[in-house]
């Protein structure tokens, strides 16, 4: 279940999950009441939007076609088409959003000292929400913690001295980074903070085993490390639709041709279905290229959970004629959802 409009032209989903966090964070501190849960839940989807936009507008001016969505951790803008950034463009990217947060922060920190309002006031209340979701977000994105945006900052400047090295160096950066403020929140006793760490750390593992395979050299007598696309083909095949959508978001993020673009979304395509996310399965195959033709099985399924089974029966039947049991399921399904 997700909520869809544009923006300055840009493509913004927001899922549930995305309202969900906003919820626990302000059964966190939830002194104001259920008017207070409206302007806790308008500002931190104005804080994070404003951030997103940031990456989305710089990104757009180096010629990226942006897409937006908020999701249960935040944020996340990426890419529908376009070579990967150089260094100094991906820095500038990464850092627009933090800064777009710490500016508007700042306005709301200015205000609040120029309006002297009461302490217990609503309109108190806003404005320090809007100076913790604006400049405190903007702030802690900026820690060197992959993968939030001062960790891609971090990347960037390495890529400066090594370009194929620099993001497994900022993967170590990024491990000694958690684990000093690990230390530090455990100590003070901030556990939702050091929850937020662990499952910091654990994107930086899985960021930095795919650093190590694709750095691997020659195998030995052992059976060479799966590199990403392998990665994506072997969570296919086990259905592991999480799985396949982390690692195929990795390969658009990384890709450096149209071929490879283009197999990146069929893969992000089959793990959204995979999910039960026919819409964002959807918008995938509409982000290829044209130079490829889909997977007749995988675009008529999507058809069919899209609740468009005439159109879907097409490329059903011509899936059928190269066999399996798949194309042959949703077939029999899209011609029984056609007739009723």
């Amino acid at each position: 279940m997700s909520l869809e409009f544009s923006l300055f032209r840009i493509p913004v989903r927001i899922h549930l999950w995305f309202w969900l966090m906003a919820l626990w964070l302000w059964t966190l501190n939830s002194e104001q009441g259920w008017v207070g849960l409206l302007i806790w839940v308008a500002v931190v989807f104005q804080g994070i939007l404003m951030h997103e936009l940031g990456h989305a507008l710089v990104g757009r001016a180096f010629g990226r076609q942006p897409r937006i969505e908020l999701v249960a951790l935040g944020g996340l803008t990426w890419w529908e088409q376009r070579e990967p950034l150089s260094p100094g463009r991906s820095l500038a990217v990464s850092f627009a959003g933090p800064a777009v947060g710490i500016v508007v922060g700042l306005i709301a920190l200015v205000a609040m000292d120029l309006l002297g309002a009461p302490e217990e006031s609503l309109a108190r209340y806003t404005l320090t929400s809007m100076i913790w979701v604006n400049l405190g977000w903007g702030v802690l994105n900026l820690l060197p913690v992959l993968p939030l945006d001062g960790g891609n900052i971090v990347a960037s400047l390495m890529e400066f001295f090594s370009p194929s090295r620099g993001r497994l160096l900022a993967c170590y950066v990024s491990f000694a980074a958690i684990g000093l403020l690990l230390a530090v929140t455990i100590a003070f006793q901030q556990y939702p903070a050091t929850l937020l760490l662990f499952l910091l750390g654990f994107s930086t593992y899985q960021a930095f085993r795919i650093e190590r395979q694709r750095l691997a050299g020659p195998p030995g007598d052992d059976a060479p490390p799966l590199d990403p696309v392998e990665q994506a083909f072997d969570a296919l095949e086990r259905g592991d639709g999480p799985a396949l959508v982390r690692v195929a978001s990795e390969l658009v993020a990384r890709a450096g041709s149209t071929d490879e673009l283009d197999e990146a979304f069929h893969l992000l395509a089959w793990g959204r279905l995979i999910n039960g996310e026919p819409s964002e399965a959807y918008q995938a195959l509409r982000s290829l290229s044209g130079e490829r033709a889909a997977d007749p099985a995988l675009e008529g399924a999507v058809l069919v959970e899209l609740g468009k089974p005439a159109e879907a029966v097409p490329f059903l039947e011509e899936a059928c004629e190269r066999g399996g049991d798949f194309a042959q399921d949703y077939y029999q399904r899209a011609l029984r959802e056609k007739n009723a």
